[in-house]
């Protein structure tokens, strides 16, 4: 019988004595009672700030000037690309109503009409989001008297993030561009260029990379080892986005947001009058619905009036319709009827409404329809009635590209202690769920990265896993690895279920 939370390795055998597993298990626990220590610079290390232009990497600016002799700005420039005008994308025959409005006459013409006026104000913008963004971090350097440099990390961006993100929307996939972007990119390729410039213009002394992340990286009193960690702040929790990157760059890194809560460091950087400090938070990638620059933030709130809707897409999907041609294919329910037709795979998410209507006065349709899985090879996006139907649970998730954030020694002990309480998420800032065991397959016991494997079970079935995601393992607080979903199991009532090569059978487990 399978112990409660435990973690199961398929691919190594252990042959332990009693003693010494209890002898592992006693010093685990003392690893993860005992306290965590943050790191300190020294007064002579310099301090590089990755520099958005966003209220907490301004507030961590300011910190950090205000703390240390050498602190450098570092603005990362990741898209330069306006916004193609509605009329251009439909010349192009990119561009298509949205199925949820094209019976409907008069929301169509409210559509027309709002993606001209966004087209208006993107025209009259005389700057990119980025250029928007670098004046404002020139300004907040001249402001706390500390240079900035900019780097443009874009070609990397679309290779590493952007491409490989657009190919999963298109394949059915709902991937993370903002955990891919930490780990190749400002913690990749960002970091590599920091620690060039480290090296060439300070040599010799210590180097720190921190950012405006709600998240903690401290070392353990005991261990000496670095872990990532959950912030005070869980309404701002960003520990889920950065659960993939090198756990070997931890030792230069620093989050000062860890021991604060949104609305001190907004406070804060009021009292303070960043430029910034009235710019709106940014709520995804910024090209997709930028931010107006600090100073009509700024003036916006001394007049006590709203800022204008923003002047990026309406929805996620217009903006992905850009860049992905139509592929349209049917919407089925799970006993393939057709109910409607889709133009691309990426228009639902799986657990998501699907806006297909159907019949009301049918006691067998009436209800709110939500998408359950999608078929690749058929091109199909199927449907059940209910967010508590048994179609959007699962029991277990396979996940690849395993990265872990802990050391090869802890991997061990987890292996081996029982009691130990592992906890799951895929969205990130969803409540913590329960698992009853992880298995390891070959090549899933390192760090780093690679084509790690595990396959998580679940305490109970859990609803809206979905193909595509980022998953992460938690242990209390502690961050200890995370990898992309590849596939999930559905529960027992469900295997009569014809589903897709990403669906896992009984056997697979």
């Amino acid at each position: 019988m399978r112990c409660k939370n435990r973690l199961i390795s398929t691919a190594l055998v252990f042959h332990r004595s009693k003693s010494f597993i209890l002898s592992q298990r006693h010093d685990l626990f003392c690893r993860l009672s005992s306290s965590f220590i943050d790191q300190q610079p020294s007064a002579n290390d310099v301090i590089f700030v990755a520099m958005s232009a966003g209220v907490d990497s301004s507030f961590v600016a300011s910190e950090m000037s205000s703390k240390f002799k050498t602190v450098v700005g570092v603005y990362m420039e990741n898209w330069t690309i306006p916004r193609t005008s509605t009329k251009e994308r439909w010349q192009r025959g990119n561009k298509r109503l949205p199925s949820r409005i094209q019976s409907n006459p008069a929301k169509v013409q409210a559509y027309l009409e709002d993606q001209a006026r966004r087209d208006k104000e993107m025209a009259q913008s005389a700057a990119t989001c980025a250029e928007v963004d670098w004046n404002d971090v020139q300004t907040l350097g001249k402001y706390l008297n500390i240079p900035v440099i900019r780097i443009s990390l874009e070609r990397d961006y679309w290779t590493d993030v952007f491409w490989p993100m657009i190919s999963g929307y298109e394949e059915g996939a709902t991937p993370n561009a903002d955990v891919t972007c930490n780990r190749n990119i400002k913690f990749g390729k960002l970091y590599d260029q920091v620690c060039r410039i480290a090296t060439e213009k300070y040599a010799g002394r210590k180097w720190w990379l921190a950012t405006g992340h709600y998240a903690r990286i401290a070392r353990h009193e005991t261990t000496g080892r670095l872990a990532l960690l959950q912030p005070v702040d869980a309404s701002k929790d960003q520990s889920f986005y950065l659960s993939t990157i090198d756990r070997s760059r931890l030792h230069n890194l620093i989050f000062p947001l860890h021991e604060y809560n949104k609305k001190t460091v907004r406070q804060l950087a009021m009292e303070r009058d960043l430029p910034t400090a009235y710019r709106p938070d940014s709520h995804g990638l910024c090209f997709v619905a930028p931010n107006p620059g600090a100073a009509a933030a700024k003036k916006a709130h001394q007049e006590g009036r709203k800022l204008p809707r923003s002047t990026g897409y309406a929805h996620f999907r217009d903006f992905l319709d850009e860049f992905l041609d139509p592929n349209p294919g049917n919407i089925v329910t799970v006993d393939g009827e057709v109910a409607g037709t889709h133009n691309g795979l990426w228009h639902a998410t799986i657990g998501q409404r699907s806006g297909v209507t159907m019949a009301q006065h049918d006691p067998n349709l009436r209800g709110i329809w939500y998408v359950v899985d999608k078929r690749v090879a058929r091109n199909e996006i199927v449907i059940a009635r209910g967010n508590k139907n048994r179609w959007l649970f699962s029991t277990a998730m396979n996940c690849k590209d395993w990265v872990w954030m802990i050391e090869h020694d802890e991997i061990d002990d987890i292996l081996n202690h029982s009691e130990l309480p592992v906890q799951a998420r895929w969205r990130p800032l969803q409540a913590k769920v329960p698992v009853k065991a992880v298995h390891v397959f070959p090549g899933g016991g390192g760090g780093g990265g690679g084509n790690h494997q595990i396959t998580v079970e679940f305490e109970n079935p859990e609803h809206g896993v979905t193909y595509g995601q980022t998953a992460v393992l938690y242990v209390g607080d502690r961050v200890i690895g995370g990898g992309i979903i590849e596939d999930r199991k559905l529960p027992p009532e469900t295997f009569k279920m014809e589903t897709n090569q990403r669906t896992m059978d009984e056997t697979h487990l």
